[in-house]
């Protein structure tokens, strides 16, 4: 729901949607960015082919590409544990749940969570995600808790 002018008026994904996935890349994050070190492995092993071509780069010779996977593996081993706190609607949390897990997006629909529910998404240093708990309200009592 967006509030406008004192009315309240219910927000499209098309509105929303830009922000929402905003936020989305602004507290997820990997620490170590796969797809890019694919992309460069793949342009490093071309080269590597192109240079055997021409006759090699020598013995001992150490791709570029390997060097940086050390170096981004050893930065995600420094940071232990980040825990980051987000406080939203439950449709921003839904969408943030989909989105991590890789779900299409239309399956947040098809959540339900109470108000004040706590939700945690555990990324691991090697990019897996896994969904510890989805508006858990065990810190309520049953008088408080409500959906609407």
């Amino acid at each position: 729901w967006i509030q406008e002018a004192g009315e309240v008026l219910p927000s499209t994904l098309i509105e929303d949607g830009p922000r929402m996935e905003a936020g989305f890349r602004r507290y997820f994050k990997r620490d170590v960015d796969h797809k890019r070190i694919a992309r460069r492995e793949k342009r490093e092993k071309e080269n590597m082919e192109k240079a055997k071509e021409k006759g090699g780069p020598g013995e001992g010779f150490v791709p570029p590409f390997a060097q940086t996977e050390e170096a981004e593996a050893s930065k995600s081993k420094e940071k232990e544990h980040e825990f980051i706190i987000v406080v939203c609607h439950m449709n921003a949390i839904r969408y943030f749940v989909a989105r991590a897990l890789q779900l299409p997006p239309e399956v947040w629909l098809r959540m339900r969570g109470n108000n004040c529910g706590i939700t945690e998404i555990i990324i691991q240093p090697d990019g897996r995600v896994s969904l510890g708990s989805f508006a858990d309200v065990g810190h309520l009592a049953i008088e408080q808790v409500t959906f609407h």
